[in-house]
């Protein structure tokens, strides 16, 4: 009984916290007939799951009064999931006009399984109480028999339906285009296919009962242990549509440490000009989007701030040098803006009045890619060109030689 605890508490509890965070988080929704569908899914599942933990069973039975209650409640639990499951695919295939005729059939059809399981239940014989075997220990009774076949038979129906709409709606061209929307679909695919499997079971060994064969009942006792289990794929069916779109790129996450790292010589380099506005917000310190996006908004404001004492002749001579070496354009600019801002940051640059301006303003870029790789072919000219000490060797020892005069 404790691993059936275990297993049924754990996933009811994981079901009800889906259903709370839903709730809380489509409550702006609850028009939506997609929405109640979405929300009468999950309340279903959870609950059904929740229930048919041997210890709820006790206490359900002994609160009612009623010796099995707690069998009728979780398996019309388990129907009505299966209808509402049913119904929320066909509400996320087709519009919902073309979708209420199909779904007016279902809710009918399987309120009226849930009203007729109710009458064969109050009909039965059922004064022994039995958590765990209660299909096989009253299999052979014929309301019962009945009671269970429409209830696996509905259960089935609406699982099936659920997965193959689900799989067939994950290969539609208009949602495989969106991926994370098409691989939750297949994930609810894969929970439908656990009640649907369990309804199969059930099935079967109610057969094998009704001709005298009773040496599959042991299937019927890990079967519920199978449904219950749907309620994993259940949840990273509903997640991966809403957080697989924010989940950062691992590889898009190793190149922003790889920028990190690549700007942090520049960035320390020209701190000193205004170091009163780096920042690294709370709980983002690992966080290597945040700190490159840091990185470039502080190296901006630094290299406005250096403007003023650009020298044009440190410009020229870097894009000289640059042009006879054959360096490509982009690596070029690269170079003439390291030698300036290497120039425009030592003590004597910034003694004289800021007069001069440079060769070219530069605009910051609204492709945030190509503002990474400007910015890192800036750092690296200047910590490694030799254009750069050349262009601003030069620039040294004019301001020394005019210093003198």
């Amino acid at each position: 009984m404790a691993i059936f605890n275990l297993i049924y508490l754990s996933c009811g509890i994981v079901g009800l916290l889906l259903l709370a965070y839903k709730i809380r988080a489509l409550r702006s929704s609850w028009g939506s007939p997609r929405v109640v569908a979405l929300i009468s899914t999950v309340f279903f599942s959870a609950f059904a799951v929740f229930f048919a933990a041997p210890a709820n069973i006790t206490w359900i039975n002994w609160t009612t009064g009623v010796p099995n209650f707690a069998a009728l409640l979780v398996y019309s639990l388990v129907v009505c999931f299966a209808g509402a499951a049913f119904t929320l695919v066909l509400y996320w295939r087709y519009p919902p006009v073309q979708a209420w005729h199909r779904v007016r059939l279902i809710v009918v059809s399987y309120a009226t399984v849930v009203a007729a399981m109710i009458v064969l239940f109050f009909k039965s014989e059922l004064d022994e109480e039995r958590q765990v075997d209660f299909d096989t220990y009253y299999a052979t009774q014929p309301t019962v028999a009945v009671f269970l076949f429409i209830y696996f038979v509905a259960t089935g129906i609406g699982c099936g339906g659920q997965a193959y709409h689900c799989w067939q709606g994950s290969r539609d061209p208009a949602i495989s285009a969106r991926p994370w929307l098409a691989r939750g679909l297949r994930w609810y695919c894969a929970a439908a296919l656990f009640p649907m499997a369990f309804a199969v079971i059930k099935l079967f060994v109610l057969l094998m009962d009704w001709a005298g064969e009773r040496s599959f009942d042991v299937l019927s006792l890990t079967a519920p242990l199978m449904a219950s289990l749907s309620m994993i794929p259940l949840v990273i069916a509903m997640a991966l549509p809403v957080l697989g779109p924010r989940r950062p790129s691992p590889s898009l996450w190793v190149r922003r440490w790889r920028t990190y790292f690549a700007l942090r010589p520049l960035h320390r380099a020209l701190v000193h000009v205004n170091p009163g506005i780096v920042l690294v917000a709370p709980g983002k310190f690992l966080n290597p989007h945040h700190r490159v996006r840091r990185q470039i908004i502080e190296l901006n404001d630094w290299r406005w701030a250096l403007t003023p004492y650009f020298d044009l002749s440190v410009g020229e001579a870097a894009s000289s040098l640059a042009h006879q070496a054959s360096l490509p354009t982009d690596e070029v600019t690269a170079v003439v803006e390291a030698a300036q801002l290497r120039a425009a940051r030592s003590s004597s640059a910034r003694s004289r009045p800021a007069k001069r301006r440079p060769i070219s303003e530069i605009v910051d870029g609204t492709d945030l890619a190509a503002e990474h790789d400007r910015w890192v072919r800036i750092s690296r000219a200047y910590q490694h060109s030799p254009i750069v000490d050349a262009a601003v060797a030069d620039f040294v020892r004019a301001e020394a030689a005019g210093g003198k005069q």
